[in-house]
Order: C-alpha cells, then sequence, then structure tokens
C-alpha cells in the first residue's frame, strides 16, 4: 500500500545497476563534494583584489551560506534514481565536502575548529533523509509540491532580507557583496522552481506550498535555531 502510494508521487527508475556501476557514481557524488569543499575554504584565502579577487571574493560569500549546498543537494538528489539513492548521494556528497574543507584548513593552516565541524557532520548526517524527501519534488500532486517547496522556501527565507535591507549599502556595503549574500538566494530560489516543477498545473501548487514553507521558516525563526552559531 504505502510502496504504491509513494510511486504514485513518482514514478522510479526499476532498471538494474552492478555493484561497479553503484561504486562509481557513489565515488563521483564523493570527489564531487571534495572539490567544492577545496573550492570553497580556497576562496576564503584569496585576495579580494582585481577581477580575479572579486571573483573567488563572490564565491567565498555564496559557499559560506548555506543556498548553493541546498541546491547542489537537491540536484544531485532529483536526478537520481530512486530516494534510496539520492540518499546515499547526498550523504557521499557532503562526507566529501566537509572532510575536504577542514582538512585543507588543518594541512595549510594548522587550524582544525572542532565545534563547527561536528555540528556541520550532524547536519550532512541528517542531509540522507532530506535527499530522500527532495527526490519526489519531480512528481506530481500536493505532496510532491510540498517536497518541492521545502528547498524552495527555504531558500526564500534565507534570502529574503534582500528586499528590505537596502539601507545597509549606504554604509559602504557594496551590492555586489549584497547580492551576493541575500539575492543570490532568491535567484536559486527562482531556478530551483524552474527546474523541480514540470507542468503548469505543478507551479500552481508548488508556488503556493513553497510560500507556506517560506512564512514557517520565517516566522518561527527555524533556521536559527537550527544554525545559529554556525
Amino acid at each position: 500500500m504505502s510502496r504504491t502510494f509513494f510511486e504514485g508521487l513518482r514514478m522510479m527508475d526499476k532498471s538494474k545497476l552492478t555493484v561497479k556501476q553503484i561504486s562509481i557514481h557513489l565515488c563521483a557524488c564523493l570527489i564531487f563534494g571534495v572539490l567544492s569543499g577545496i573550492i570553497a575554504k580556497f576562496s576564503d584565502t584569496v585576495s579580494s583584489n582585481g577581477v580575479i579577487g572579486m571573483f573567488f571574493s563572490f564565491i567565498s560569500d555564496i559557499t559560506t551560506n548555506l543556498g548553493i549546498w541546498v541546491v547542489l543537494a537537491t540536484i544531485i538528489a532529483v536526478w537520481s534514481r530512486s530516494p534510496l539513492y539520492a540518499s546515499l548521494k547526498v550523504l557521499m556528497f557532503f562526507i566529501g565536502m566537509l572532510l575536504a574543507y577542514y582538512i585543507y584548513s588543518q594541512v595549510l593552516f594548522g587550524f582544525f575548529p572542532t565545534y563547527y565541524f561536528l555540528r556541520w557532520g550532524i547536519i550532512a548526517l541528517v542531509s540522507p533523509l532530506a535527499g530522500y524527501i527532495v527526490w519526489f519534488s519531480r512528481g506530481e500532486g500536493w505532496l510532491s509540491a510540498f517536497c518541492s517547496g521545502l528547498p524552495i522556501g527555504l531558500l526564500f527565507a534565507q534570502g529574503y532580507p534582500f528586499f528590505y535591507l537596502f539601507s545597509i549599502l549606504e554604509d559602504g556595503y557594496s551590492f555586489f557583496h549584497y547580492f551576493s549574500v541575500y539575492g543570490f538566494d532568491i535567484f536559486l530560489a527562482i531556478f530551483l522552481l524552474v527546474i523541480l516543477t514540470k507542468s503548469k498545473v505543478q507551479y500552481l501548487r508548488v508556488v503556493p506550498m513553497s510560500m507556506l514553507i517560506f512564512l514557517i521558516i520565517w516566522n518561527f525563526d527555524i533556521l536559527t535555531y537550527i544554525f545559529g552559531g554556525l
């Protein structure tokens, strides 16, 4: 009964993969995570002078925020063969990213922030559940719209200050930096809305569901409870 219900949300790819194929896919996610972690940490060390410096400053800003990691994990999960496979691939991605980021800090700077590593490690261990749920977002119906609305609503909650904090620009806070911190999450939310929604009818479900999730996250300050201190 429950299996039929979930298959009604989104059909799984039932073709079998060999152990070698599964290993290659999971290793690819691990390597992608490692490269992402290295890029994120390297961008923190580059001077912001010049065009190249500004580019890496932008990378540093967006990798410091939650949004880009939500989108990457969502894409990995959604384009997986099944929700279980999505869980494994998302977990491997975040393991690779965290290990690379903090080992980079230890090797090059002799600094290993144990508190942050453990906090993010706990979040990474929960990520397979998020990957499992988000996999259904490419389906049809209200429950699939809810699954789509989770990352979209979260991103909109992250970027919402973009619409009302323009006053800080008067204090020398560059628009380039301002957009990378707040506006980029709005862009990512719209991007996910486009790629996760397969029909006009589903758009009419996903948009209000995303707004509902945004209001819940924003009004109850959920992100502060989960990521406060990070």
